[in-house]
């Protein structure tokens, strides 16, 4: 399957790397690599969560090809507060629970930019980089640059 994530174009980047910030779905320490089902998804998601600062920067549009199965996050099991800005402590430990146990390689969540009607035809993706079949199960396929651009 193909998925798409959208990285700051910093020199030496890895566009699979990851660094130990926390994010909606997993706390500080717990390493999660975002992605999604559509490229336009990815940049709602940052222009909604950075605003207007991201068009300060160059991007790079990396688009991911997935081997194997992943599984989909149950809407019914979502906590009340999923959706909270700022996330919510529960979407991190149930994010954290997923990431440890290392049931599957990738989950597929909902996003909370967009109706939950929509998924999971549209879908954001975690990717758990420790578990070990990430190396044999996720591979980058293409990298586009593109920007936030800004008509003056």
């Amino acid at each position: 399957m193909r998925y798409f994530r959208l990285i700051e174009n910093l020199p030496g980047r890895n566009s699979l790397g990851y660094g130990l910030g926390p994010g909606r779905w997993n706390p500080f320490g717990t390493p999660v690599i975002y992605a999604c089902s559509v490229s336009s998804l990815n940049f709602l998601e940052l222009l909604s969560i950075k605003g207007p600062i991201v068009t300060q920067s160059s991007w790079k549009l990396v688009i991911i090809e997935f081997m194997g199965s992943i599984p989909d996050l149950d809407p019914e099991s979502l906590a009340s507060d999923w959706k909270n800005r700022p996330y919510p402590r529960s979407t991190q430990d149930f994010g954290e629970r997923w990431a440890k146990s290392m049931l599957s390689c990738a989950l597929k969540i909902p996003s909370c930019r967009i109706p939950l009607a929509s998924y999971p035809q549209e879908h954001n993706l975690l990717i758990n980089p420790l578990h070990p079949d990430f190396s044999s199960q996720v591979r980058i396929s293409e990298e586009w640059d593109v920007s936030f651009e800004v008509n003056h």
